[in-house]
């Protein structure tokens, strides 16, 4: 005589297993601050930009209306750093951005410049890199 508990066992182990596995990676998924930069709907052109997350650097365009942007770090030490340089009518501009969770919005103005909106708690101008 055979019983259905012996032969559902297995099945449950895996799933618990697999639920095990990706807990972490989901938990590391949504608990990394965000960060969003807003070119202005009334922009013109096109505005290039550089985003540097500790030396993680991305190159890349946006046009009026759009944004870009990127993770932060969930556990940021003393030496991360995000940077953001962007270049928009001949006038270059960069900040460096200090993430929180869940999301940071930096607005960028219709002539490239930092938008009210903006939390200026969370942002500084470019300065050296720190050290190490």
């Amino acid at each position: 005589m055979t019983t259905s508990v012996s032969k559902s066992r297995p099945r449950h182990i895996w799933r618990w297993l697999i639920m095990l596995f990706l807990a972490p990676i989901i938990f590391w998924y949504f608990a990394t601050p965000q960060v969003n930069f807003y070119f202005s709907e009334k922009g013109q052109g096109r505005l290039g930009y550089i985003l540097n997350v500790q030396h993680d650097i991305s190159k890349g365009e946006i046009y009026p209306g759009e944004v870009t942007g990127g993770p932060g770090h969930i556990f940021p030490d003393k030496k991360f750093f995000m940077e953001f340089d962007w270049n928009n009518g001949g006038k270059s501009h960069c900040i460096r951005v200090k993430p929180t969770w869940p999301n940071t919005d930096i607005y960028i103005g219709p002539q490239g410049e930092i938008d009210s909106r903006t939390d200026s708690r969370r942002i500084e101008p470019c300065g050296p890199l720190p050290k190490g």
